[in-house]
């Protein structure tokens, strides 16, 4: 494995701005570096990357992009900003100075009129889906026992469509979906186990976690693994993993595709460091101060992240076989990214395996 930057010069460089509030300033002071090539702007450039929901493990390798020597010596700025309450999930902002990349599922994007007409997909950030359909352990058991329920999404509008197709193949009739009243914060399980919804979408290495985590109502322990039911979907091939996407507008800005190619570069590094690394790579997030998960269970959680992501045999980020209809792909800028990229950063992760770590329950 290729050695990487110590833990403590990372976290003391890391910009990481995540919330519903607008994001916090923050920069590194640029190096001279060969990371990226000739790839620089002719200006400075202030890139904002849309999160698809609160803060969690994703937003460490963004952090490690940040701090990357390809973004920082080039000028550009990387902020973090989580959905807010109320607002549009896709505030497309038209500037030739501001790049705003947003990661979201194609189902998200392709539900909402403005992005789907707007938006082009410029790398593809999961191989696999992450999701996982829980409910209590006294609960529903099968998919069909979920008819006429309501169940609890943690994602965009947009992502329980696949959900609602399984569910409808494997009998379930008449179900609803609803999502979080405040996708910025932590997600809160309570409603999960007090009834109010029959099961709940979840993110592997976010919202699985907290269903183990979430403190039993009436024992006052962590639920555990025991305490809950993972309801088989079948093949789950149809749902689309998450996916950096970019206003087509901005790619006819020269300055805005270079930025573009830097964060992927940057991206890039920090995904294979997580990979490598994934106690580290919670440990970067931790330090940002958004979240409300600590040590060992961060680290299980980006196993789990890195589940959906390694190996990848095409190279992380690959979009060369994505073909979803309604969807339009950008190949450019990602082969912009690998032109660049620096032959000590592994896109393939071959033998990947996860690194064993448990999620704490105690």
């Amino acid at each position: 494995m290729t050695k990487r930057r110590s833990l403590a010069s990372i976290l003391s460089i890391a910009l990481i701005v995540v919330a519903c509030r607008p994001p916090v300033g923050g920069s590194v002071e640029p190096t001279a570096s060969s990371i990226g090539g000739e790839l620089r702007p002719s200006k400075e450039i202030s890139v904002t990357v849309h999160l698809p929901g609160a803060p969690d493990v994703l937003t460490a390798p963004l952090a490690y992009a940040a701090a990357s020597e390809a973004v920082a010596a080039a000028g550009i700025t990387l902020n973090q900003i989580a959905p807010t309450a109320g607002e549009a999930p896709f505030p497309l902002i038209a500037s030739e100075s501001r790049l705003q990349l947003y990661i979201a599922t194609p189902d998200a994007v392709l539900a909402s009129a403005t992005a789907r007409e707007s938006l082009v997909m410029i790398a593809n950030l999961q191989q696999t889906t992450s999701m996982v359909l829980v409910t209590p352990v006294a609960g529903a058991a099968t998919a069909a026992d979920l008819s006429g329920t309501t169940i609890l999404v943690q994602g965009m509008i947009g992502d329980e469509a696949p959900l609602l197709a399984l569910l409808a193949r494997e009998g379930a009739e008449n179900v609803t979906a609803e999502f979080p009243a405040d996708s910025s914060i932590p997600l809160d399980l309570t409603p999960l186990f007090d009834g109010t919804y029959a099961a709940a979408f979840l993110t592997r290495y976010d919202g699985l976690a907290r269903a183990q985590e979430f403190i039993s109502l009436e024992s006052g322990l962590p639920t555990g693994p025991d305490g809950i039911n993972v309801i088989d979907l079948g093949e789950t091939s149809g749902i689309h993993g998450l996916g950096i996407w970019m206003d087509q507008t901005a790619l006819a800005v020269e300055d805005l595709n270079i930025a573009a190619a830097l964060i992927l570069i940057g991206l890039t590094d920090g995904l294979a460091f997580c990979r490598d690394q994934p106690s580290d790579c919670a440990a970067v997030f931790e330090q940002g101060g958004e979240t409300d998960r600590f040590g060992d269970s961060l680290a299980w959680s980006v196993d789990q992240f890195n589940a959906s992501i390694w190996p990848a045999p095409n190279g992380v980020l690959d979009v060369s076989r994505v073909a979803i209809s309604g969807v339009t792909v950008n190949k450019t800028i990602l082969e912009r990214a690998i032109a660049n990229l620096p032959t000590s950063i592994d896109r393939i992760g071959e033998g990947w395996t996860p690194s064993g770590i448990e999620l704490p329950l105690q």
